[in-house]
This record gives C-alpha cells, structure tokens and sequence, in this order.
C-alpha cells in the first residue's frame, strides 16, 4: 500500500511543457471532457464506470454513456442552451453523475450547490451563476434525444465551483475542460493507477472538488469504477472497502481515523487497497 505524502521527488514529469504563457501543460491531453468519456465508452463499454452502493444503480460506461446523453437532449429539450449554466443540488449518487455529465454533454457549465447550504446560501448560488436550469431533489432527471457535443474548447468553462462562504458569501471558481483533465492526468501519475484499472470508494460530497474533480473524473479518466456512498456511515464505509474491493482511497483524515478506530477494522479485508490519499480542503 502506497501513500501519497512523500512522493515529491518521485513525480513523473514526462509529456510536460511550458507553453508561451509560461503555464506547463500535459501533451496529449483529450480535448475536452466528452472526448475523454468517449474514450473510456470505447475502451471499456461493459465495464462498471459508476457503482452506487446500499443497492443503489450500477452503470456500465455504455449505460452511462446513454442515459447521459438523453439528460443533454433533455436539457436540451427545456431551452438549456451551450454555455448556460446548470446547477445541481442533488445529494451524492448515480443521478449526480447523470445530471454532470448530462450537462456537460450538452456543453452546458455545471454549478454543483453545497447541499450543506442554508436556502439563504443555496440561493444565492444558484443566482449569483446565473443557472437557467436546476436538477432538484425528487424530480426525475430531463430525459430526451440523445445529444452529444464534443467541440468544446480545451480552454472553455465546464463547471463553476463555489467556496464555503465561510468569511462571506460563496465565489464563484471556474473550472475549465483543461483544468479538470490536466488534474486527472496528475492524479493518475501520482496514483501509479496499473493496468488492472481502478476501484475508488467516494465517501465525500461530489459537490465537492476532492469528490467530483479527484475521484469521480480521474476514475472515468483511467477507465475504472467510482463507487459513490449516498451519505457517510463509517460501517457501510467499511463494508464497501471490502464488497467493492476498493483499491485507492482518497478522503479526508477524519474518516480514516473514524474507520481505524472500529472495532470492526480489524476483520475487514483490506487487501485490495493499494494507495491511500487525503485531502484537507
């Protein structure tokens, strides 16, 4: 088992060059996120991309791929143009990653809410961005036509992320296609991901960087499995370790202090984790 906190020297720099505007970048990159998922669709069709654990869906990346596409032409369908900006304030789970990549593929820009936000502040969020759309609790997902575009721009917005708000209210953080694939690409380097894929357990909010940006992407981005826990609960989180063979792990240090300190850590089977992270923001 790996972990991640020494690595500074180990980094592999290969395919890494300085542009004019002095910003280093990864060569090869795919050009946008649509581009990078159509990879792993064809790569990996009848494989789990997304796994929602407590019974919840299991989706191939084919099923992904599809059902997505009918949340773009759904989207589509209600007037969400190119470029709008669609908020989701759902909880963690299959329909989160839908309403994601629904909205990327319509080339839409994705406000993930906080759904630890008062109204007050959830409001605000959905206003300050300017959201024409907003996937709600309860509310079935938009369903049309599948649509599918994929020319957006390396350098084009594909989601905004908000800060806690915790000295005044949210700002808003844009993240561009690059941003999100030149994170990708260095969360696979720094976690060595081997052939075999993939197995992440995502026991923090994907509203969240460390979840949706660190976890959920890097996992399509390989081509393995993001296995999502709807709300933390340190036995179930425990349990999934060992039924989904969970083979890297990235939250924060509470949890894994949480899960050590079971009684119950000591017969879990944890011989398929192989690389262990945290992150403190």
């Amino acid at each position: 088992m790996k972990d991640h906190s020494e690595l500074g020297g180990m980094f592999d720099m290969t395919g890494v060059v300085r542009g004019e505007d002095g910003i280093k970048r990864y060569q090869g990159l795919p050009r946008n996120l649509v581009q990078m998922l159509r990879a792993a669709v064809d790569q990996q069709g009848a494989a789990e991309a997304v796994v929602e654990t407590g019974g919840g869906p299991r989706l191939s990346y084919a099923s992904l791929w599809d059902r997505a596409a009918r949340v773009a032409g759904g989207l589509r369908g209600l007037g969400v143009q190119r470029g709008d900006r669609v908020a989701i304030r759902l909880g963690n789970g299959v329909d989160w990653v839908l309403a994601f990549l629904g909205a990327v593929l319509a080339d839409a820009i994705v406000v993930p809410v906080n759904t630890r936000f008062t109204e007050e502040e959830a409001n605000y969020v959905v206003t300050d961005s300017g959201a024409s759309y907003v996937f709600i609790p309860g509310a079935p997902l938009p369903d049309g036509d599948a649509l599918v575009v994929d020319d957006a721009e390396p350098s084009g917005p594909a989601a905004i992320f908000y800060t806690s708000g915790t000295t005044g209210f949210p700002k808003g953080a844009v993240t561009t296609h690059e941003n999100f694939l030149s994170n990708a690409e260095t969360c696979r380097r720094a976690l060595a991901v081997d052939p075999s894929g993939l197995r992440t357990l995502i026991s923090v909010p994907l509203f969240h960087v460390t979840g949706c940006n660190s976890q959920l992407l890097v996992a399509l981005y390989v081509g393995g499995t993001a296995v999502i826990m709807p709300l933390f609960e340190v036995g179930a989180f425990l349990h999934a370790i060992e039924a989904e063979r969970i083979d890297t792990m990235v939250t924060v240090p509470a949890i894994y202090w949480l899960a050590i300190n079971q009684p119950a850590f000591a017969d879990v089977d944890i011989s398929h984790v192989r690389s262990v992270s945290s992150r403190t923001t």
